[in-house]
């Protein structure tokens, strides 16, 4: 019990001792069970102490079950018997039956009205409802009636996502009217904060479509799978969106081999403008896109291009890649998601571009709820699918593990909550923007980088690239010719985790996720039939050769931590409660393809290998035929012996970066 007494001057009755008493309560919340007590619990916590369980349940579902058996579960007319005193224990109270109906009802509502797309999936569990509540007269039952009429009306008017791309896009005959007329301007003629708006425009449209359930580890893992080329949609229009930006800033930079290093400066200039109008509207999808094309191979190279930019801004190049430093687990950009600061200052770089308002700190905070927000994405699909492989499925009993979805709701929630931020942006849509954006020409990376080696082929030298505070950056790679860059600046494990075990089998199957598969759809969407033509084209493998300063590189990880594994995850770069992530590549294959493995301290050099070759699909290999080689900086590498512990012989200072090299049969 406790006791809060407020100031003498607040007090209406001076002799009162106090005005609020508190009192401490245990709640008792569900940690593991069957799909079926899970279900029933719903209808125990809809109203009770465990607030957090019925929108944790409806958020991760999926990821254990289908909409069509919860239904099934959740309507059994069972959970409603009375009378029957048979089928229950002695001294059992009788249950009401009319508040179980109550319950249900409620649940159905908060169902239908926060994961509507759960249902537009499975129509057939509209019928399951309709059927349900037919022989139910009460209001509430009338008003649920409405819900799912208007939802068989939505679903028959549905507009996936591909043809929502499709509808954003001008159409073939449009675009030959306009190529004949000449009459698309060109996108760089734009102002920078206009085609930051336009960017972010298009970013808020796909971020208020994503389904959160599309970025549970044990869904988007699994997408690389054959059977799963159509999974999670929604996260994949987002990457196909990230990759068509990185594409454009690309081919613009690129595009004119006859322009002088101050010309094309001029170009990585204007981008570098528009990333910083990103960052003042919130929009860190497209900032990151900007930022990666920046940072990429072909740009990166150009040291006499870089050169002839700005101080001014290169410095604000400098502080947009800061955001997004890999250091203390993304700590910087977690920290601006979850607040709304002051935008950057503004250079003499930048003297030309509209100038924001300066807002005092007073302002800003009275500002801050119709501050919208598009986030990256990657950032939280790390988070996920580290979760989904660190955390098991099941536990003891072959139980659901209801605490590793509370902990992947807590990621889904604050998803949730930017999305509703969204509604806050003002901006109108100009199809002449859209219309230059998608007929903005492609380049494949092969042929980027060859462009870029004929700018300024490999003899030139010039110490003027700019330095930035960043980790390799990865590429993704697709079945298509459009493969961009990185749409993850880091994107953490993969399938098959060889943890603990239960009744001999894996616990928690998740998939691979360091490559990016897109879908074939969306990305024919977004590429010129031009540029899709080409469609067998090979990636430079070896990522931009950054230089890194001592003192920006990351901090020497402790080798073995004294944290027990209860108290923290495994995480890449660094040894906790003997376990780690590492991130395994095959040598001489086109792009960086990363498959990440958790490595415990009992894995000698064959069985890490047997997992590499299991994640890359090529399982008709000997683990005997490879070698695991570290990659250490400066171009040094560390060969793991055949016998030895990978977790003890491997070098904690550097990157947790491997390749598998074939061995050289002897003669």
């Amino acid at each position: 019990m406790g006791t809060e007494t407020p100031p003498e001057d607040n007090l209406a009755v001076p002799s009162c001792p106090g005005y609020v008493h508190y009192k401490t309560c245990k709640v008792r919340s569900l940690r593991a069970g069957t799909l079926q007590k899970l279900v029933e619990n719903l209808l125990v916590e809809y109203q009770g102490t465990d607030t957090a369980y019925v929108p944790t349940f409806l958020s991760t579902y999926r990821s254990f079950t289908n909409p069509q058996k919860v239904l099934e579960l959740l309507l059994d007319r069972r959970l409603e018997k009375v009378g029957n005193e048979e089928t229950l224990p002695p001294g059992s109270p009788v249950p009401d039956v009319l508040r179980v109906q109550r319950v249900i009802r409620g649940i159905l509502q908060t169902w239908l009205e926060t994961h509507p797309q759960d249902f537009l999936d499975t129509p057939q569990c509209l019928h399951l409802i309709s059927s349900y509540l037919t022989h139910d007269s009460r209001e509430t039952s009338n008003h649920l009636l409405h819900l799912v009429q208007s939802l068989e009306e939505e679903g028959k008017q549905d507009v996936t996502l591909q043809e929502w791309r499709l509808s954003t896009q001008p159409s073939e005959h449009n675009k030959e009217s306009a190529d004949a007329s000449g009459n698309i301007p060109e996108l760089l003629s734009y102002p920078s904060q206009e085609v930051a708006e336009q960017l972010t425009l298009i970013d808020v449209d796909l971020f208020q479509r994503l389904q959160t359930c599309h970025c549970l580890g044990s869904i988007w893992s699994q997408r690389d799978k054959k059977e799963n080329r159509h999974v999670a949609p929604s996260v994949r229009a987002t990457v196909a969106q990230f990759n068509a930006v990185t594409a454009c800033v690309t081919a613009s930079v690129l595009n004119d081999i006859q322009l002088r290093p101050q010309q094309r400066a001029k170009v990585l200039e204007k981008w570098i403008g528009i990333a910083q109008h990103c960052r003042f509207l919130r929009n860190f999808s497209s900032l990151r896109a900007i930022l990666s094309a920046l940072q990429s191979n072909s740009i990166y190279r150009l040291k006499r291009t870089w050169a002839s930019v700005s101080r001014d801004n290169l410095m604000v190049f400098h502080k947009l890649s800061a955001i997004f430093s890999d250091e203390n687990n993304h700590e910087m950009s977690r920290e601006i998601l979850n607040k709304d600061e002051i935008p950057l200052r503004r250079t003499h770089s930048a003297r030309n571009e509209p100038r924001p308002l300066r807002r005092s700190a007073s302002q800003v905070h009275s500002s801050r709820p119709t501050q919208g927000t598009v986030p990256y994405l990657g950032t939280f699909l790390t988070d996920l699918i580290m979760l989904d492989t660190a955390l098991p499925d099941f536990v003891e009993g072959g139980l659901i593990n209801f605490e590793k979805r509370r902990k992947e709701h807590d990621v889904l929630a604050k998803i949730q909550k930017l999305q509703l931020t969204c509604r806050h942006y003002v901006l109108t849509r100009k199809p002449e923007f859209i219309q230059s954006f998608y007929a903005h020409r492609q380049l494949t990376e092969d042929q980027s980088y060859r462009i870029s080696r004929t700018i300024e082929p490999p003899a030139d030298s010039c110490p003027n690239s700019p330095r930035i505070r960043r980790k390799l950056t990865k590429r993704f790679s697709s079945n298509t010719n459009m493969v961009y860059l990185v749409f993850f600046h880091f994107l953490l494990l993969g399938s098959e985790v060889f943890g603990p075990k239960l009744n001999g089998e894996r616990v928690s199957p998740s998939g691979s996720c360091s490559s990016c598969e897109i879908d074939e759809g969306l990305i024919a969407a977004l590429i010129p039939a031009e540029s899709a033509s080409s469609q067998n084209f090979t990636e430079p493998l070896t990522p931009p050769a950054t230089p890194i300063r001592d003192d920006l590189s990351r901090p020497v990880s402790s080798p073995r931590s004294p944290v027990s594994p209860s108290c923290a995850l495994p995480v890449y770069n660094q040894q906790i409660a003997d376990l780690c992530i590492i991130r395994v590549s095959m040598e001489n294959t086109h792009g960086n393809l990363y498959k990440s493995i958790l490595l415990t301290s009992q894995d000698k050099s064959r069985v890490v290998i047997q997992r590499a070759l299991h994640k890359h699909n090529i399982e008709s290999c000997q683990p005997d035929d490879f070698q695991l080689v570290q990659i250490l900086s400066e171009g040094k590498e560390l060969t793991i012996p055949d016998s030895a512990n990978v977790y003890y012989a491997m070098n904690t200072s550097a990157n947790f970066d491997f390749v598998l090299r074939r061995r050289v049969k002897e003669s």
